[in-house]
Order: structure tokens, then C-alpha cells, then sequence
């Protein structure tokens, strides 16, 4: 029976045991092979250099320890000399003292380095030509060395006369001395060294390709072995590094390379792909939580808002009933203190304060009880869509008011520029205007006027409200379209807080806006905005 190799585990050929086969499949066990197959081509190219050069090291000891010495030191001699005689013209032509010192400090420098030079070449070994050269060299070269202290205190003492004179007569002819005699000698070693060298090039050109044939073959050897390396570990690995950090910016929806493979790279990749599945359950719990989490502090803010306007209206009903009801008790009891015979004045007088107790009670529960039978059909499937004469509407509403508030004056204004016929559901629009007239009479003084005007207002239709009453607070502005809220200043005046919320639902219903200006003591204007298309209502 044959098995297939498997990722974690040895594999069985015809029913034969093969974890040799498996282990040199395992990174950890081929690297080190090819490492150590470079270390032995390393030592086998070296072993066999070494071994031809032996031959070129022999005739190449002689050249470096004499002919090489020597001529590099010679060359290091002409270059100081030369370099002295330059340095020493600096010094001549230096104008100010930080130059002059400068080019002193060089010449010093260089005659420490022409010093050394000298010693060095006296320790190499020279035949008798070389040495009677050199010896001529080194005591013409002492000639132009007094010289050039002579140029040197000279130009301290400021006579640069004499010094230039001296430098271009006398001390130039001592360094032309002493530079031919180094050319000489310099040339008398060039021409040993040619000679010995060409004997070295023989073995050198034996040896060099020789080795050259080595170094190919290593080198092709090599490359092979690193392209192997490259393909097989560090380009698969590079590529995971990549997708893992596609993934770490929540890039999940990739491939993942080498998962089929059953060395430490398929491990890896491996490894990466379920660090992706992970990474999407993860952001996907994520943003479930996060979603439930703006769900539940939405939730929890509408419940705090909701709690707060309850609270508040609770209380200012509950403030509302009291007071017409200690009016009612109030003159109650002073009916049944009253002793016989009673006079109808105070009967009467009393019996109307309590009647005007409850009647304001009664506007009170009528209130609550309207606005909850207007809160129910006021969804947009119960909205009525029919036709109606919005001018009509609007007269009604102002009529009603006139024979309920007889005290109460309205003012009635009409642009012919809006059309009478509105399309959308009249009993909300009834209600709606019905609270802002309502609002307008009760919160101003008797007699002051209230003004209802129609009108277009950029393309749409603006009625607008309009009284000279107590105004509301700046801090409540913000607030007043909202369920249950009153304005701080309406204590003294019973009302559920439910008006302008309809007002404001009427209008978004309908597709519109209502907005108000107002300051406290100088009365409000309310402007319930509607399309001036039949079609603007909202579906």
C-alpha cells in the first residue's frame, strides 16, 4: 500500500518506513547541509591555492622584501622631498602669521616622515652601488637641509629678500643635488625589480589561472546554493511577513502561499492562515460588540431622556392639578363654614372660583387628551392625503379662538402668491395651528395682538405666528419642540408640554420644518414651514 507524505509526521512507501527521506525535508536539517558544503568548498579552494602559490611565494619573498620595500620607500622619499620644497615655497609667500605657522608645522611633519623613510630603507639589505648612492643622497640632502632652516629663520625675522634670494639660488641647487641623486638610485631599483619581477610573472600566470578555473567553479557552485536558499526559505518567508501584514491592517481577504508544504515553511504558512480566520472571527465579534455597544448607549440615553421627561412631566401635572384643586378645596371650605343666613354675593362669588378651578382642569385633562388622540394618528400610515383649502383651515382655526378667547385679538394676513388648495391630512394641520394660536393667546397680555400670516417664503409655504408675550428663555429655545417640556417661565399657566412637540411632528410628517424666534419679554415667532408642492407630504 502506498502513502502520501504527510505535514507532521514520516511517510510509508509500499509499506516501508522512509523518516530519513522525511527528516531531509525539514529545513532545520538542509540548511546545515549546504552550509557546511560551502564551508568544505571554502577550505578545498583555499587548500588548493595555498598549494599553488607556494611555488609563486618563493620568487615573489624576494621581490617584496627587497626590490618592493625599497621601491616604495624611495617613492615615499621623492614624494616627501618634493612635497618639502613646496610646503617650504608656502612658507615664503605666507602673509599672515596662522599660515606661516601652518607651512612650519608641515615642513616639521615632513621632516620627521623623510626621516623615517631614511631609516626604514637603511635596515634593508643593498649591494654597494645602492649604498654608495644613498650615502651621496643623504648628505646632499643635509646640505639642503641647512639651507632651508637658514630660509626658514629668515622669513621669521621678516627679511623676505634674503630668504627668497637664498631659496632660489643657492637651496634650489642643493635640492636639484639631492633629488637626481634619489632619481638615480630610485631608477637602479626600478630596473632590479623589473628584472626579478619578470620572473615572478611566469609563476604568477601558472597559478592565476589555475586558481581562476577553482574560483569559477566555487562561484557557480555558490551562486546555486543561494538561489536554492532564496527560492526555497528566505523568498516563501518574505511573502508571509507580507500577508501577515496585509492581515495586521484587517486585509483578510487573501491568499496564503506554502500551506502545502511539509517543512517549517508550510509550518508558517500554516500558522498564517489561522491567524487570518482568527483575525476575521475576531473583527467580526468586534464589530458585533461594537454594534450592540451603540445600540445599548443609544437605548440607554433615550431611556435616561425618556425617564427625565417623564419625571418632569409627572411633576408639572401633578403641579398643574394641585393648584386649581386647593383653589376648589379652598373655597369649598369656606362655603361649609359659612353660617345661615347665607348671602348669595359670596355664594356666587366663591362658586365661580370654583368653577373656574375646574374648568381649568378640565382644559387640562382635554389637553393631555387631545394631544394623546393626535400622538395616535399622528404616523405617517395614518396620515389622510386629500385635498383641502389650507386658507379655509387657517380661518377656522383663528375663529375657533376669537369666540373662546373673546378678549383675544388676531390679525389674519394672506399672500395671494399661495395657493389655496393644500394636499395632506387637515386634522393634523388643524392641531398643529390650532397649538401655535392656542400658545399665542394664552401666553400674552389681554388685548395684545396675535398675528397668523401665510406666505412663500423660497418656494415654500410659511404660516406664521406671531405674539407680543412672555417670550421664552434662551436656554429653553433649543428644547420647546421636544415632548413634555415648558419653558421656565411658564409656571402660572396650565399646559401638558405636548403642543409644540405635535407642531413639530405635523410638520416633519408633512415633509417640513418649524422653527421659532423668540426673547423673553418681547414675545415669539413660531414658522411652521410646508411644500409648496401637494406632494412634498412624507411617505
Amino acid at each position: 500500500m502506498r502513502h502520501l507524505l504527510h505535514a507532521d509526521g514520516p511517510v510509508t512507501i509500499n509499506g516501508f518506513a522512509s523518516a530519513p527521506l522525511a527528516q531531509l525535508k525539514r529545513l532545520r536539517v538542509r540548511l546545515p547541509l549546504v552550509f557546511v558544503l560551502f564551508l568544505l568548498l571554502v577550505i578545498g579552494l583555499g587548500a588548493f591555492s595555498i598549494n599553488r602559490l607556494n611555488s609563486f611565494h618563493n620568487v615573489s619573498a624576494q621581490i617584496s622584501g627587497h626590490w618592493l620595500l625599497s621601491d616604495r620607500i624611495l617613492g615615499d622619499l621623492n614624494n616627501n622631498i618634493s612635497d618639502f620644497r613646496a610646503t617650504e615655497g608656502e612658507l615664503l609667500t605666507a602673509r599672515r602669521g596662522k599660515d606661516r605657522g601652518r607651512a612650519e608645522g608641515q615642513l616639521a611633519e615632513l621632516d620627521e616622515t623623510i626621516a623615517d623613510a631614511q631609516r626604514r630603507y637603511e635596515q634593508v639589505d643593498h649591494d654597494t652601488v645602492e649604498l654608495d648612492l644613498y650615502q651621496q643622497f643623504s648628505g646632499q640632502w643635509r646640505t639642503y637641509r641647512d639651507l632651508a632652516n637658514r630660509v626658514m629663520v629668515l622669513s621669521q625675522r621678516d627679511d623676505k629678500t634674503d630668504a627668497i634670494a637664498l631659496y632660489y639660488q643657492e637651496s634650489r641647487r642643493a635640492f636639484n643635488l639631492a633629488n637626481n641623486t634619489l632619481t638615480t638610485l630610485t631608477e637602479r631599483n626600478v630596473t632590479g625589480a623589473n628584472e626579478a619581477t619578470q620572473a615572478e610573472a611566469l609563476a604568477y600566470r601558472r597559478a592565476r589561472d589555475l586558481i581562476v578555473n577553482a574560483i569559477i567553479v566555487a562561484t557557480l557552485l555558490m551562486i546555486a546554493g543561494v538561489l536554492y536558499f532564496v527560492t526555497a526559505v528566505t523568498n516563501p518567508i518574505a511573502e508571509l511577513v507580507v500577508r501577515m501584514h496585509r492581515i495586521s491592517d484587517n486585509e483578510t481577504e487573501i491568499s496564503i502561499p506554502s500551506t502545502e508544504r511539509p517543512d517549517e515553511v508550510g509550518e508558517i504558512a500554516r500558522a498564517v492562515l489561522r491567524f487570518r480566520d482568527n483575525t476575521v472571527a475576531l473583527a467580526q465579534s468586534r464589530a458585533a460588540l461594537a454594534e450592540q455597544a451603540r445600540a445599548l448607549e443609544a437605548t440607554l440615553v433615550n431611556e435616561r431622556r425618556m425617564a427625565e421627561l417623564q419625571r418632569n412631566f409627572v411633576s408639572m401635572v401633578s403641579h398643574e392639578f394641585r393648584t386649581p384643586l386647593t383653589v376648589i378645596d379652598g373655597y369649598a371650605q369656606r362655603l361649609s363654614h359659612m353660617k345661615p343666613p347665607l348671602s348669595m354675593e359670596p355664594v356666587m362669588d366663591r362658586s365661580a372660583k370654583i368653577r373656574a378651578a375646574v374648568r381649568r382642569m378640565t382644559a387640562l385633562i382635554d389637553d393631555m387628551l387631545g394631544a394623546s388622540q393626535v400622538l395616535d394618528v399622528a404616523t405617517p400610515g395614518a396620515l389622510q392625503h386629500i385635498e383641502f383649502s389650507l386658507r379655509l383651515l387657517v380661518h377656522e382655526v383663528c375663529e375657533m379662538h376669537r369666540e373662546s378667547s373673546p378678549d383675544a385679538v388676531i390679525v389674519e394676513r394672506w399672500d395671494d402668491a399661495v395657493a389655496e388648495v393644500f394636499q395632506g391630512d387637515p386634522r393634523l394641520l388643524f392641531q398643529a395651528l390650532n397649538n401655535l394660536v392656542g400658545n399665542a393667546i394664552k401666553y400674552s397680555p389681554p388685548g395684545a395682538p396675535v398675528c397668523v400670516e401665510v406666505a412663500m417664503e423660497s418656494g415654500a409655504i410659511a404660516v406664521c405666528v406671531a405674539d407680543q408675550g412672555i417670550g421664552i428663555p434662551e436656554k429653553d429655545l433649543n428644547h420647546v419642540f421636544e415632548r413634555y417640556v415648558r419653558g421656565a417661565n411658564v409656571s402660572g399657566t396650565a399646559g401638558a408640554g405636548v403642543g409644540l412637540y405635535i407642531v413639530r411632528l405635523a410638520a416633519e410628517l408633512h415633509g417640513g420644518t418649524v422653527s421659532v424666534m423668540s426673547a423673553e419679554g418681547t414675545g415669539s415667532r413660531f414658522v411652521l414651514s410646508l411644500p409648496g408642492e401637494p406632494a412634498g407630504l412624507s411617505a
